[in-house]
C-alpha cells in the first residue's frame, strides 16, 4: 500500500509545527509504521533532531530533491527504527530562487516522491512558516493537511488566508488535497487561551483534534534530548503527553489507540479509556 503523505502547516512560525512531527513521528514508528520526514524548513531544525547523524552544509537535501536528486540518492538514516529522513537546510531557499522560472516548479516533491511511496506507510513534511513555492510542493504532493496553530501566536484572520491557500492548491495542483484537521499546540489552559480556542473551533472551517497539546516542558526537552515521550524516564506527564499525540494519529485513523497504548505503556491501565 503507498504511503499517506502529510503536510503540517502554518504561515506563521513558532507554533509547533516541528514538535508536531517529531512527537507524531515517534508514535508512527513506535507503531511499527515505516515512516519518512520531511524536513521543508530552510531552518533545518527538524533534521537537526531526527537525522542519525549530523546534516553537513555540502550534504545532499530537500533542496536538491526539489533540483531533481532522487528521494532515495538524499534521504538518510533517522533516530529510531523504521525512520528515514530527507534533511533540509538554507539551501532550500536558494533552491526556491533557482527555480523561479522553472515550469512545472510546484511539482518537483511530488514527482521526485512517486518511486518512494511503496517504501513507506507515512510521509510526514514539516513544512516552513510560509506559503511560498517549498510550502506549494508540499501540498502539491500531500493527501492531507494538518494546520498546528497556537494560542496568541495565530490570529484567526489567519485562517482565512490558508483556507484561500488550501483552496487554489486543489484548483490548480492537487484537486484531491484534503484538511484532516486543526492541532491547537501550548495550551495553558487559561481563560485567554480557552476564549480563544473557543473562537477558533466557532470560526475553523476544519475539525479541532483535541486534546489539546498542553505547553508542558517535558515535551520540548524530550525532543531535545532526541527521545521519544514514551522513552522520558519517570515522568506521568511524558506519558500523557504521548497519549496526546496518540490520539491525534487515531483522529487521523492511523493507528488503533488503545491497543496502541497499551503495548507502549503496557504497565498503565487503559481498561476504561475514552476513545
Amino acid at each position: 500500500m503507498a504511503a499517506t503523505i502529510y503536510a503540517l502547516i502554518n504561515q506563521k512560525g513558532g507554533v509547533g509545527k516541528t514538535t508536531e512531527t517529531y512527537s507524531l513521528t515517534r508514535a508512527l514508528v513506535a507503531s511499527g509504521k515505516r515512516v519518512l520526514a520531511i524536513d521543508a524548513d530552510p531552518q533545518g531544525n527538524l533534521s537537526g533532531i531526527l537525522a542519525a547523524d549530523n546534516v553537513e552544509a555540502d550534504q545532499l537535501t530537500f533542496a536538491d530533491v526539489l533540483l531533481g536528486e532522487t528521494v532515495h540518492d538524499v534521504e538518510v538514516e533517522g533516530i529510531w527504527e523504521g525512520l528515514t529522513v530527507l534533511p533540509g537546510n538554507s539551501n532550500t531557499t536558494k533552491a526556491i530562487q533557482q527555480l523561479h522560472t522553472e515550469h512545472g516548479r510546484e511539482y518537483r516533491l511530488k514527482e521526485a516522491l512517486a518511486d518512494s511511496l511503496e517504501r513507506y506507510d507515512i510521509i510526514l513534511i514539516d513544512c516552513a512558516p510560509s506559503l511560498e513555492l517549498h510550502t506549494i510542493n508540499a501540498l502539491a504532493a500531500a493527501h492531507r493537511a494538518l494546520v498546528i496553530c497556537q494560542p496568541g501566536k495565530f490570529s484567526l484572520d489567519g485562517l482565512s488566508q490558508l483556507q484561500l491557500s488550501f483552496d487554489s492548491v486543489s484548483r490548480y495542483y492537487n484537486p484531491l488535497l484534503t484538511v484532516a484537521g486543526v492541532i491547537v499546540n501550548g495550551n495553558r489552559n487559561t481563560l485567554t487561551h480557552k476564549a480563544w480556542i473557543g473562537d477558533l473551533a466557532e470560526a475553523s472551517p476544519w475539525r479541532v483534534f483535541t486534546p489539546y497539546v498542553p505547553y508542558w516542558s517535558v515535551i520540548q526537552d524530550a525532543m531535545e534530548a532526541g527521545l521519544g515521550l514514551d522513552e522520558w524516564p519517570g515522568d506521568d506527564k511524558a506519558r500523557q503527553a504521548y497519549e496526546i499525540y496518540a490520539r491525534h494519529l487515531a483522529h487521523l485513523d492511523e493507528i488503533e489507540l488503545r491497543p496502541h497504548l497499551e503495548k507502549i505503556f503496557p504497565k498503565h491501565d487503559y481498561s476504561t479509556l475514552e476513545s
